[in-house]
């Protein structure tokens, strides 16, 4: 059975190709593409646009507007009949200020960050006075605002399909809470006080009583970041465990608390990597190759227990539970520096 975005594009080639016919100066357009990857290219002199085209519940068009090589602007659209309207329009000559008039698809997360950026930094000078920020635009189109102090910083961008932007607040790139930039108004006050005033968490709590700040924060504001960080990492991990249907879970549960009374989760970090549990004295996830850690791989009613430091690599194969074995391990990890 053909796949549906071969289908899109075909229609689409045709679609184009039609549309520009009738010109004496006539736009190149071609057709290419294979498996999931389809799209349409159109030219006329300088300018040009490629279009891919997607299945995403539907039909969906990614078009990139382009001149003389230089991308100038990109839009998406569930609309066929809108893209090839577009299409034309560019390769009509039309500048971009009318491209926006006439197709709100065209640069829509970017119109709508840039506006938001205007309107908290005209609401609140004390920001732009306090933070830099900046715009930047991702191969696929989509928009993130950043702004920066020192140690805090923001990130609003639209997260797959959302209706509004999320406004995500970190310290020391840790992320400690976000919220639907809906309400610019809002968005500008907390900012504000986030990146002007360096409010801290537990006064933002009382002003924005709405804000759901987690625990996280407390820790950062108290001056122990990092064992913070390790703790939510063993709760976020317990959570992947106890939403399972994994056969050993009700081994692996109990093995978990054990490690976490005997104050593991204060100073190592945990993940998960299908179904092993992976710490580390990473302060940060996604661990690269070189660092130390120790994995625990669970099977039915056993653990293969691998651990990987500078000068070292062992492997022992031992019950789901807490043992002399599991403390030497894991109190070699612990003298590893925190990285």
């Amino acid at each position: 059975m053909e796949r549906n975005e071969p289908i899109y594009a075909r229609d689409l080639y045709e679609e184009l190709t039609d549309r520009f016919r009738a010109y004496a100066e006539k736009a190149e357009i071609t057709l290419t593409g294979g498996g999931v990857q389809w799209r349409c290219s159109a030219q006329r002199g300088p300018r040009s646009c490629w279009v891919g085209c997607f299945e995403v519940g539907g039909p969906e068009y990614l078009t990139f507007f382009e001149e003389e090589g230089k991308r100038i602007a990109t839009g998406r659209t569930p609309l066929r009949p809108e893209t090839v309207n577009a299409v034309w329009h560019w390769l009509e000559g039309d500048p971009l200020d009318e491209l926006y008039r006439r197709f709100c698809f065209v640069d829509w997360e970017k119109r709508q960050i840039l506006a938001i950026r205007e309107s908290v930094l005209s609401s609140a000078p004390d920001i732009a006075a306090a933070a830099s920020n900046v715009l930047s635009v991702t191969g696929s189109g989509v928009s993130h605002l950043w702004f920066h102090t020192d140690k805090r910083s923001v990130h609003i961008h639209f997260a797959s399909r959302h209706e509004f932007p999320q406004a995500v607040f970190h310290w020391d790139h840790s992320e400690l809470f976000r919220f639907d930039a809906a309400d610019k108004r809002s968005l500008a006050a907390v900012l504000a006080r986030w990146l002007a005033d360096g409010a801290p968490p537990s006064r933002l709590r009382k002003e924005f009583p709405w804000l759901q700040i987690g625990p996280l924060a407390d820790y950062y504001e108290r001056g122990n970041p990092v064992e913070g960080e390790f703790i939510e990492s063993w709760d976020q991990t317990a959570r992947v465990y106890e939403g399972s249907r994994f056969p050993p879970r009700n081994l692996i549960l109990p093995f978990i608390s054990d490690l976490r009374r005997a104050g593991y989760d204060r100073k190592m970090r945990a993940g998960q990597s299908v179904w092993s549990l992976i710490i580390s004295r990473s302060r940060r996830p996604r661990l690269r190759p070189e660092q130390p850690l120790v994995s625990f791989q669970f099977r039915e009613n056993a653990m293969e227990i691998f651990s990987r430091s500078p000068d070292e690599q062992r492997t022992a194969v031992l019950p789901i539970e807490m043992s002399a074995t599991v403390e030497r391990v894991l109190s070699r990890l612990a003298e590893q520096p925190i990285d």
